[in-house]
């Protein structure tokens, strides 16, 4: 939990909790402090812009937000290794660059993050391509 933090294709939310909870729930599985998770899963609500709608459950959300909640989910433990598939497949333009902005900040000397996604602007910006043509893993960039 505080080494791996993935970022689902779907949300994978848990539907009887807000998106508030569902992040603060994945940092109190590590450090069983309920107000420091709390505190975190705040900041990380404002960083991916649904501070506003903490206390809203995932059937309420659209699947841009319940895609913004995911990411925060999965950042809240400072993770060594980001794995995140399509992370930015049901968000507009906009908040995908916010959120590309997001990872950028997190690279760090003890940090990886692999991404999957389908979108070219955002697979470019990576350290490292790799592509899959006809079944066959191909580096572009490494």
């Amino acid at each position: 939990a505080n080494k791996i933090g993935i970022i689902y294709q779907q949300d994978n939310l848990l539907p009887d909790f807000t998106a508030l909870e569902n992040i603060y729930l994945a940092s109190l599985a590590v450090n069983n402090d309920k107000e420091l998770s709390i505190s975190k899963a705040k900041i990380l609500l404002k960083k991916v812009g649904l501070l506003k709608r903490c206390d809203h459950y995932p059937s309420q959300l659209s699947g841009g937000e319940k895609q913004r909640v995911s990411i925060a989910r999965a950042l809240i433990n400072e993770p060594q290794i980001i794995l995140a598939d399509e992370p930015t497949g049901s968000l507009d333009i906009k908040t995908a660059k916010g959120v590309f902005e997001i990872f950028k900040n997190q690279i760090n000397s003890n940090r990886l993050i692999i991404f999957a996604t389908h979108n070219r602007f955002f697979a470019n910006k990576a350290d490292c391509l790799l592509e899959i043509v006809d079944g066959n893993v191909k580096s572009i960039n490494g």
